[in-house]
Parts: structure tokens; sequence; C-alpha cells
């Protein structure tokens, strides 16, 4: 790419490509590159940084967002130099970019008139380039992530994609699947380890604690490595509980719960809540956890968090 007459060079990434592009109708691979570098030198976030500005653009073709509120931006789907200028202005918060950066669900908030039916976030964090209605496990990952909409959390997209279930349609057996990927990623996080190396074990577990044990010289057996990613998935779970998130939070944006997809393979293939609340249930199941999705006692004690609590308890924190 060329800027300012100085000849940059940047890469394509998924992710980026998603939310700088096709979200918000780009196809110009040069000035999906260019916003993607800008967010790399900026520090900012190519998801949340896409997903809001397609929130703001969908908003100023309502009419809810108008040219004054932009400082004069046309800021409709397709513009690729109004993209540009958006995470420009996020970069400075100047103008409407003071708005954008506090992301899609603030945002919508203030402007209200409904805007939030379109901020396509969850827990306040913007949706990754997964399609949720036509991927059924990573629609329970992003749904019961603890920070929100992260692919990463669970990696539950890796099961769509293979032979293990049909990606179409939801079942009860999606639960397991979302915990165990939610504590093996866990895990991998804790390991300091990229989520690229997945797939390079034959047994992950075991195998882990090997390299755990030859570096730290501590002794850990596979399943005491297992159970640290259950209990860090838990202790997230209690945070959230801490900070007053509710069943409730564990949800899609309406209109990925309302609307089915109208073209691509998935067309036709939509996503209810009542599917969505049963596999929700499903993974409360098999996590140990109350229907509300609240931690008995019984599961913290079995996880040795129990005293953790009781500590936080008698300091208020």
């Amino acid at each position: 790419t060329t800027d300012g007459g100085t000849k940059k060079q940047g890469r394509m990434e998924y992710e980026s490509a998603f939310a700088l592009g096709s979200l918000v109708g780009v196809g110009d691979p040069n000035a999906v590159i260019r916003a993607s570098t800008f967010c790399d030198e900026m520090g900012m976030d190519t998801i949340s940084a896409g997903a809001t500005i397609a929130w703001a653009m969908e908003s100023f073709e309502r009419g809810l967002i108008t040219l004054a509120d932009t400082g004069g931006i046309d800021l409709r789907f397709g513009n690729a130099e109004a993209v540009i200028e958006c995470l420009q202005m996020i970069a400075k918060r100047d103008g409407i970019g003071n708005l954008l950066a506090e992301g899609s669900l603030r945002a919508a908030r203030s402007v209200g008139g409904g805007s939030d039916a379109w901020a396509m976030q969850v827990k306040g964090l913007e949706m990754p380039g997964y399609e949720p209605r036509s991927l059924k496990t990573m629609a329970l990952g992003l749904a019961v992530s603890t920070k929100g909409a992260c692919h990463n959390r669970s990696s539950a997209y890796e099961a769509d994609f293979s032979a293990r279930v049909d990606r179409f349609s939801a079942d009860d057996a999606r639960g397991q699947i979302t915990m165990d990927g939610e504590d093996f990623s866990a895990v991998l996080d804790s390991l300091i380890w990229c989520k690229f190396l997945r797939k390079a074990f034959d047994d992950f577990y075991g195998e882990s604690a090997s390299v755990f044990q030859q570096i730290t010289g501590y002794p850990i057996t596979p399943d005491e490595l297992k159970l640290a990613g259950e209990r860090i998935n838990n202790m997230k779970k209690l945070f959230n509980i801490r900070e007053g998130w509710v069943r409730d939070d564990d949800t899609l944006p309406g209109r990925a719960l309302s609307e089915n997809l109208v073209d691509g393979v998935g067309k036709g293939v939509g996503l209810s809540h009542d599917d969505l609340d049963m596999m929700i249930a499903s993974y409360y199941r098999v996590r140990g956890w109350t229907f509300e999705g609240d931690i008995p006692a019984s599961k913290l004690e079995e996880l040795g968090l129990d005293m953790i609590v009781q500590n936080a308890e008698t300091t208020n924190v």
C-alpha cells in the first residue's frame, strides 16, 4: 500500500479482512490492508473497530446518525475512505470517533432508536467472523464466554468444521464440547502457548504435563493440568457472578436469534431462542452449575475453590 508517497507492507489476516472488509462492505484488499495496518499501529482491535463502524454505518443508513454527527463523512457501507477516517477519529477520540471508541454497545445506548438491535456484540465485546446461525457449537461458545464474543475462549468452531456434529442443527452434546474447548484453551493460555499449536499434540494434557515438569521441575499429572483449566474457567465465572452477570447475559444479539441466513450454503438456516437455551442448559449441566448459571458450594469444594470464595467474602473483595 502507499500512504503519502511512502510504501508500506502489510498482510491480510482473516478476522481483519472480515471486520474491515466484508462486514463494512469494502472489497478493495488494499483498503482493508491500510485499515488493518492502521489498527495495528494504534493498538486497536480490528474486530471491535470494524464491527463498531459497521454498527455506525447501519445507523447512518437508517438516519439515526447524520452527516452533522459524522463531520460530513458519508458513512454508508462500502465507503473505504470513511472506514479509514473513522479509525483515525477513534484513535484520537475526535468527533464521532469519541462515540465509536466506546464500542458498539455503549454507542448504541447513547444513540438509542433501537440501534442496539444491530450492535453485534456479546457482553460488550463485538462478534468475530464466525456465523453463529450456521455454526451451532460456536454459537454456544460465544454466548457463554465469560469475556463476551471471543472465538478464542473455546475454539468451538473447530467442532462445527469437523464431522463431529451437524453444524446447522443444535443438540445437547454441544455443552460438553464447549466446556472441553474452554478448559483446553485456558491451559494453553496459562502455558503461554500459541493456540495454533493445538493440533500439534497426540496427547495434549500428557505431553503438556511432561513439558511443564521438565521446564519448572514441578510435578503435575495430566489430570491435574486438565483440572487447572476447569478451575480457571470457574474462577472467571465467579468474577462475572460477583460483578452482577446473570443467565440472561449468556446470549447472542437479537438479530442472530430472529433472522435466518439469506444466502450461501446456510441459506434459510437460523438459530432460535429455544435452541440456544437448550444448549446453554446442557453447558451449565456439564459444568456442574445450577440452571441459572450459579456455581453451587459443592462444585467449588470439588475444585478446591471454596476457600477463595470464603476469603473474598471475609475481606469484602
